[in-house]
Formats: structure tokens, C-alpha cells, sequence
């Protein structure tokens, strides 16, 4: 089985208004080995959950190809290989948490998940064994968003996309269910790729750290993320945790060269 999992091949995306068109994203090249976790980080309307949406089939490139798995997009999402997690984990209401992770299950016809966890494992993995019977209105706000990634991971998908999935939360929730992600990525040993505007965050959760310039959307820089893992809290305290930082600011505002030449973008060749 080839490593590469996900590869972008000069991936442009505009978007026709009535009397203009806007590009959103430009000549995009990048390549992910399988079970990678990978951040996307650029300024806002950059074109970050554009390129997420593009992965998961919600919307088509305009120029450029794009293979999950060896798979278009839209073969990979039939075959039930990608879960979205979104910043709003839009919840059914009136379904109780347990019935919003079997939700998958039931469209897809019943058909078995690809392998491993049932929906109440899900639960437990996520930390939320025994709110089986909860509804979302008696939940947190990162606990509903625990449902939300138990849902997405309800098919057992081999690519998981997360876009900004904590961003409404506050620091300290945050910082908590970063490392709970972690955990579960570990656990289920998916390709993962997050969208976020949080530097710390994309240091702390990633493999690579990809940086996208103000729209269109470009690849600029690529920056390595070599920390141990598993990660800790304490590793934001470390001298290595602020050099890579500085890193991705660099990559970011231009004021250094990046750290490595981002075309094209290569998984750890």
C-alpha cells in the first residue's frame, strides 16, 4: 500500500458571482502520507476551509486534480473514507447523543462500519460514556463537539477533516480537547487534516504545518513539526515549542524565509 494517502495536483478554485468570479484558491500542489496530521494555517479568506471542502466533496476544483486514497473525492465520500468535523457540530436536536453518532450509520443503509467501533465504543473513546441518553441542549459546548467527532468517526473514515472544530471554545477547553483529539487520532490512526488561525495550536497538534497565502490561497511554506509525541501541555513551554512558533510566523508574515521550499510540497521525503 503506497504511504502517499492525499495529493493535490496544481488545485484551483473559483467562484462564479453574478457579475465577477473570485479566485479562492490557486495552483495548489501538496502530498500526504497515510495517518499524517497536517495543519492549514493562513489569514482569513484565505481559502483554508475552501481546500477542506474541495477533500471532502461539498464542492468541485475549478482546475487541478485531487486522489484520496488512490480515489476522486466523490468516490472516497461514497465509499464513506472521509468525516467532517465543523466548526458548528450541528447536532440534531431532537436525537439523543447516541442516536446523532449512529446518524452516519443509518444513511449510509445500516451497512457496517469499516472495521472497528461500535457507536457506544465511540462514545466511550471521545469520553463521553454514559451521556448516551443525553440530548445536545444538556451538553457543553466541547462535549457537543466530542459528539461531533464520534459522528465523523461513526463509517471509520481513513481521512478525518477538522475544520476549527474548537474555535468557539474558550483556552482552557480548548487547550483540553487538543489533546483528546490527539488521542483519538493515535487511536484510530486516520490521516487528519485541521484548519486553524491558532499558531499554537497547529504546532501543538501537527505533523506539518502548511501555510496559505492571503487569497488566492497559495502554498508559501511548509514547516516541519518534529516534536515528541505524545504531546503534552508542558511541551508549549519549551524553547523548541516557541522556535517553531516563530517558524510559522515566519512563514506567515514574510519576515524570514520559510523553512523549506513549498513547491512542490512533498510528505517526509
Amino acid at each position: 500500500m503506497s504511504d502517499q494517502h492525499v495529493l493535490l495536483e496544481n488545485v484551483s478554485k473559483r467562484f462564479d458571482m453574478r457579475k465577477d468570479s473570485v479566485l479562492a484558491l490557486s495552483d495548489v500542489s501538496l502530498s500526504l502520507r497515510r495517518g499524517e496530521f497536517v495543519a492549514l494555517i493562513g489569514p482569513s479568506g484565505c481559502g483554508k476551509s475552501t481546500l477542506l471542502r474541495l477533500l471532502a466533496d461539498i464542492a468541485d476544483p475549478s482546475a487541478g486534480s485531487i486522489r484520496v486514497g488512490g480515489r476522486s473525492p466523490r468516490d472516497a465520500r461514497l465509499a464513506h473514507r472521509i468525516g467532517f468535523v465543523f466548526q458548528d457540530p450541528t447536532l440534531l436536536p431532537w436525537r439523543t447523543v447516541l442516536d446523532n453518532v449512529k446518524l452516519p450509520i443509518k444513511i449510509a443503509r445500516g451497512r457496517a462500519e469499516h472495521g472497528s467501533a461500535s457507536p457506544e465504543e465511540l462514545l466511550e473513546l471521545v469520553g463521553l460514556g454514559g451521556f448516551e441518553n443525553a440530548h445536545p441542549s444538556q451538553l457543553s459546548g466541547g462535549m457537543r463537539q466530542r459528539v461531533a467527532i464520534a459522528r465523523a468517526l461513526a463509517l471509520t473514515p481513513e481521512l478525518l477533516l477538522l475544520d476549527e472544530p474548537f474555535g468557539a471554545l474558550d483556552e482552557i477547553s480548548r487547550q483540553h480537547l487538543n489533546l483528546e483529539m490527539l488521542r483519538i487520532w493515535t487511536e484510530t490512526g486516520t490521516t487528519a487534516v485541521l484548519v486553524t488561525h491558532a499558531i499554537s495550536e497547529a504546532v501543538l497538534m501537527a505533523d506539518r504545518i502548511v501555510v496559505l497565502s492571503p487569497r488566492p490561497g497559495r502554498v508559501t511554506g511548509i514547516v516541519e513539526v518534529d516534536l515528541p509525541r505524545p504531546r503534552t501541555l508542558d511541551l508549549m513551554q519549551t524553547q523548541e515549542f516557541f522556535r517553531l512558533e516563530n517558524a510559522v510566523r515566519s512563514a506567515l508574515f514574510g519576515t524570514v524565509e520559510a523553512t523549506e521550499d513549498p513547491a512542490p510540497l512533498e510528505a517526509h521525503q
